[in-house]
């Protein structure tokens, strides 16, 4: 009688041992799935590491995941110009379902349907320094690129003393900032009636060598141009180095966008006039904070944010904070 008794009670430890151990994984389980992070992912116009704005909005962007502890993921095309890249990049995080996508669109227009696609899968979506597109209500984080450009135009006219010929290189035609830059610099120019625009925009495609190469052209086809903008940390470095490179420092006022050390030093040597400032950092960050924000509302709402711009000449660039927003992780 007593050994009968024994595989019982052996049987009903092993029920309980059993048990015990289903509950601790399904406990277990239940706080893994708590204390998944939620997921967002950064899409930039470029992941060039030599390109010191993405390298920026990129730092923002990870910073501001870490405080919220959200896992952020940072992906793009090698270079802006590389839409179908983007496009697939945008595929393949709608079949991923993250919490949410910051976004930086390559092209106003050919990147609609792939992020109307993202806000139908149920993805929370927030753009970042270019917009695309859409009726869709989303939040729109970037500088406003008109206004930045006017100042830019009004800029040249001052160092042209009013009078000139002026050429525009822009970094991509299919970018909405740089149809922006251009239409808010030409506007900028209005007041100096005593300036010309050449009618024709030269295009560097996203590329330093090739907006070099435009320059010479320009410089070639138009030896009385007295002034030149370019639209980006790319084309006004391409310009830069083209002018002074011709010997033509000082002689040609160059006005842009962007920053990054190249920069720096070719405003000191007077190359570079002046360029406007963006706060990068300040994208990346607003982007995944208010990319979360929305994810955990439940709702989208249209709302633009101005990151806003400093206008950075010889004459202010070792200000304190102006110091500080040209070199965000120097200290």
């Amino acid at each position: 009688m007593h050994k009968s008794r024994v595989p019982i009670i052996l049987l009903i430890s092993s029920i309980i041992i059993t048990l015990a151990f289903s509950i601790v994984y399904t406990l277990k389980a239940i706080d893994d799935a708590k204390s998944t992070k939620p997921v967002v992912y950064m899409v930039m116009k470029d992941i060039d590491q030599n390109v010191a704005f993405w390298n920026t909005v990129k730092e923002g962007a990870e910073i501001a995941g870490m405080e919220l502890e959200v896992e952020v993921i940072s992906t793009g095309p090698n270079k802006e110009t590389d839409i179908d890249v983007q496009q697939k990049i945008l595929e393949d995080i709608l079949e991923a379902k993250p919490a949410a996508v910051v976004l930086a669109a390559v092209d106003y227009e050919k990147i609609q349907p792939y992020a109307e696609n993202i806000m139908d899968g149920g993805i929370t979506l927030v753009t970042v320094d270019s917009d695309v597109k859409t009726d869709y209500p989303h939040i729109f984080v970037a500088t406003n690129n008109i206004e930045a450009a006017k100042a830019a135009g009004e800029q040249m006219g001052l160092s042209l003393q009013g009078s000139g010929k002026v050429a525009i290189i822009t970094h991509f035609f299919a970018s909405t900032t740089a149809y922006e830059r251009q239409k808010g610099f030409i506007e900028g120019l209005e007041k100096y009636p005593n300036i010309h625009i050449l009618d024709e925009t030269w295009d560097c495609n996203s590329d330093v060598e090739l907006a070099y190469k435009k320059t010479l052209e320009i410089l070639e086809k138009y030896p009385d141009v007295t002034g030149i903008f370019g639209s980006n940390e790319v084309s006004i470095l391409g310009v830069a180095r083209a002018i002074k490179d011709s010997g033509l420092t000082g002689k040609i006022k160059l006005i842009g966008f962007d920053s990054n050390e190249e920069v720096v030093k070719l405003i000191e040597e007077g190359v570079i006039e002046a360029t406007m400032v963006q706060r990068p950092f300040n994208m990346g960050y607003m982007g995944v904070k208010k990319a979360i924000e929305e994810y955990y509302n439940k709702k989208n709402v249209s709302e633009f944010i101005d990151t806003g711009y400093v206008v950075i000449t010889k004459d202010n660039i070792y200000e304190p904070e102006n110091q500080k927003l040209i070199f965000p992780f120097k200290k």
